[in-house]
């Protein structure tokens, strides 16, 4: 149930975010009656922040009966960026506590900390099944080599 309620408060957010946004892109600065109308030009930063190249994600949600499941493709992607991405992201709970790099063979990881009992990695030549055993469900995340493309599904199961 602790699970659900993260993910509605969450789904709330970010649709907040999305329309913040939009709020953001359509003010503009009108100017006052007596004063000259003056065009200043519009600067752009296009120097990239960081050196990663962004990457487009497809998403889709769905809702199961005792959980919920989010499957995203990323193209022109590798599993160990897409990892990492998560990782970086937060895309997962407690996914700090996740290897610094993708295993190459099977993982059992003890944790006891903050309700996460254990986290296992199952791996496979083209797919990897991370499995997050918390007190009250499990998070699964998978990621799975499509081509030049990856398949990354988070589903949240409860107990």
């Amino acid at each position: 149930m602790k699970k659900i309620s993260f993910i509605a408060i969450a789904l709330l957010m970010i649709t907040g975010c999305k329309n913040d946004t939009k709020q953001a892109n359509n003010e503009t600065e009108t100017p006052k009656k007596d004063s000259p109308v003056v065009k200043a030009a519009i600067v752009e930063n296009t120097a990239p922040e960081s050196k990663e190249i962004p990457t487009l994600k497809e998403c889709t949600e769905k809702t199961l009966e005792y959980g919920s499941e989010e499957e995203c493709i990323f193209p022109k992607s590798t599993m160990e960026e897409v990892y990492q991405k998560t990782i970086k992201e937060k895309e997962v709970e407690k996914s700090e506590l996740l290897l610094a790099e993708l295993p190459k063979q099977n993982i059992e990881k003890e944790i006891n900390q903050d309700g996460l009992d254990m986290i296992s990695y199952k791996v496979s030549s083209n797919k990897i099944e991370i499995e997050f055993s918390f007190a009250g469900g499990v998070t699964t995340l998978e990621l799975e080599q499509k081509g030049e493309n990856v398949k990354r599904t988070i589903i949240h199961s409860a107990d």
